[in-house]
């Protein structure tokens, strides 16, 4: 799990792209899934951001939480069928959309997530969309130190088990006792993380008023194109939805 969310370096033309061009790609897979929900068209959204992974040459690292997002999106099926007050077939097709359209829009932000370097994501959101720096370092930090604490935890899991601790044994009542051995260490370890985390900001000038950069990503042809094309085809989305179609009746 903590692999997904980390970039992922490669030599291909999507890692290339200007992290702004990227962002608007995943947001329009996100506007395109939520103006849809014909599976058929989902099913084909899906596929074209499988196929942007596979050119960015990631989808191989993304195996597994693909496995994870088709499970829950059977579970949404399964509760689809379950709970929906109507023909049994139209509960199947409408638990097979929001399977379709969860799994694409995850998949979507996890390509340009594993594609695209932290920093460069705080320098588009910060000088190209105007959002405040504090805000956007702050979510980014946060994002980044999730692969972290995620590998941490397994450490100390490890950790406790070599000293005797049973984890994954006993009653739900026992496994919830025993993983305060592991949240108390895992909160102290975040304590100084967060300690020296301010240290390293600080002596580094955060705060100051002339923020420079060492490097900023370049907006290609190929960056405007692919904008031009995210744009067209919600337009295109649009229209499409307002004359019936791709949309279940």
């Amino acid at each position: 799990m903590a692999r997904v969310i980390e970039y992922i370096y490669r030599d291909s033309i999507i890692h290339q792209l200007n992290p702004l061009s990227k962002l608007a790609w995943a947001l329009g897979v996100m506007v395109l899934a939520l103006t849809f929900n014909d599976p058929y068209y989902l099913l084909a959204l899906l596929i074209s951001v499988g196929l942007v992974g596979l050119t960015g040459r990631v989808m191989k690292d993304l195996s597994g939480v693909m496995k994870g997002l088709s499970i829950f999106a059977l579970i949404l099926v399964l509760l689809q069928v379950v709970f929906y007050h109507g023909a049994y077939r139209e509960a199947v097709t409408l638990g097979i959309a929001m399977g379709l359209r969860m799994m694409t829009v995850v998949l979507s932000f996890l390509v340009f997530l594993s594609t695209t370097q932290y920093k460069d994501i705080i320098l588009v959101l910060t000088e190209k969309m105007k959002l405040p720096y504090d805000y956007v370092f702050m979510f980014m930090t946060s994002l980044r130190f999730v692969p972290t604490f995620l590998n941490e935890a397994i450490q100390v899991g490890y950790a406790q088990q070599v000293r005797g601790c049973p984890i994954d044994s006993g009653n739900p009542w026992r496994k919830m006792k025993a993983y305060i051995a592991v949240a108390l260490p895992l909160v102290l370890i975040s304590l100084k993380k967060a300690e020296r985390l301010a240290i390293a900001m600080e002596t580094r000038g955060y705060g100051s008023n002339n923020r420079t950069y060492y490097k900023e990503p370049i907006i290609s042809t190929l960056d405007y194109f692919v904008i031009f094309l995210v744009v067209v085809l919600i337009i295109g989305a649009i229209i499409l939805r307002c004359k019936g179609l791709g949309v279940l009746h």
